[in-house]
Formats: structure tokens, C-alpha cells, sequence
């Protein structure tokens, strides 16, 4: 690791350009952005002061990997007694983190809602994908020449990944771009990797001598 690199804006400006995207607990970071967290608790003396030097409240962040089954059906309780939408397209947009607890404690945020008493077939406003739709839907996302790597997928079109991830890859993507017949090709950096996306070719026949 190269920790000279991290000077104490450079750690700031990475935090910030997460917030609200990825979780920015201590512990995601240290698993994910081992070199940030390293950084940050050298510099800023503690993850917390790295947090709170970047004007975000630390015990917020915190409750991120705190949500139980139990928090999750009662923030979802919470949000239908304000009268809030409960579609999955717009938590995903205006409550990632209850979103990504859902999948993460009950798989599906129709289960998420079931077990909160509500029935999702009442308030679900997408349509259910097969996976010829689901195949059809990245290979023109590829086409248009769409970072397909997991973390861009998962910030701007986390539905498709979702639904190609159980239909098609078994619970991976890389397994369902293969399915669309899309190979990858990852490279290592110094402070990152980047995954590179290319339609399979198809072979041709050697024409008979």
C-alpha cells in the first residue's frame, strides 16, 4: 500500500464522493478501502474524526451496519404511516441504506415488505423482468457503452443487477454477463482495480482446404 499518496483532502474527497452511495462505516472501509481507512486513521487520528472532518454526523454512519431485521420493518412501517412510496424504485432512490438492509436481511424488498404486513403487490409500480427482458436490458446498456462493473450497476441501475444476479447468475454478475455473453477482463492499479466489459466473439469456422 501506498499511503503517501493519501494526504488529508485526497482522504476527504474520497469519503465524500461516497456518501450516499456506499456505506462509510469503519468497517466497510477497512475491508474495501483498506488503504483510505489506514490513511485516515493515521492522519485524522480515528475513523470518527476522519467522518466528522468531512461535516458528517458519525453516529449516523455508524447506524448504517446496525440494521436488524427489526429496524428494517420498522423504518418501512415508519415510512408507510408518513404516507411515504414504497415502490422499489423510489426507496432505492430516497432510502438506499433501508433498501440495501432489506436485500441484505430479507433477499427481495417484496419479502422486506411482507414482513412488515404490507402487500407489495398493491403498491409495486415495475413490472416483473424474465430473463430474455433481463438479457435483453444489459446487452443494450452494454451497446451503449455502459460501465457495467458491479459498483456502477449497483449505484444506477440496481433493479436489472438484482434481478440478473438471482435469474441468470446464481447470485453472481460476473456469472450473468457471462449468461449475456459478455466476458470481463480485470486490471490492477496502484489504488484501484477497474473491470474492462467486451461482447464475446463469436468463433468462425476454417473454411475446408
Amino acid at each position: 500500500m501506498i499511503y503517501q499518496s493519501w494526504t488529508a483532502h485526497a482522504i476527504r474527497q474520497h469519503i465524500l464522493s461516497r456518501d450516499g452511495i456506499e456505506p462509510l462505516n469503519s468497517h466497510y472501509y477497512a475491508v474495501n478501502y483498506p488503504d483510505v481507512y489506514a490513511a485516515a486513521e493515521r492522519m485524522f487520528g480515528g475513523w470518527q474524526y476522519a467522518i466528522e472532518g468531512c461535516g458528517l454526523d458519525y453516529d449516523k454512519i455508524r447506524k448504517y451496519k446496525r440494521w436488524s431485521k427489526k429496524a428494517v420493518v420498522a423504518e418501512i412501517q415508519r415510512l408507510k404511516a408518513e404516507k411515504q412510496s414504497l415502490n422499489s424504485k423510489n426507496i432505492q432512490l430516497e432510502q438506499r441504506p433501508l433498501y440495501l438492509a432489506a436485500l441484505r436481511r430479507y433477499k427481495s424488498w417484496g419479502t422486506a415488505l411482507a414482513a412488515a404486513g404490507i402487500n407489495y403487490d398493491k403498491i409495486r409500480q415495475r413490472r416483473r423482468m424474465s430473463p430474455a427482458e433481463i438479457k435483453a436490458e444489459i446487452l443494450a446498456l452494454a451497446q451503449q457503452g455502459v460501465d457495467l462493473s458491479y459498483a456502477n450497476m449497483r449505484h444506477k441501475h440496481l433493479y436489472l443487477l438484482a434481478n440478473a444476479m438471482r435469474k441468470l447468475g446464481g447470485g453472481s454478475w460476473i456469472e450473468a454477463l457471462k449468461r449475456c455473453g459478455i466476458e470481463y477482463e480485470r486490471r490492477r492499479h496502484p489504488n484501484r482495480s477497474t473491470t474492462r466489459f467486451m461482447k464475446k466473439r463469436k468463433s468462425t469456422p476454417k473454411k475446408a482446404q
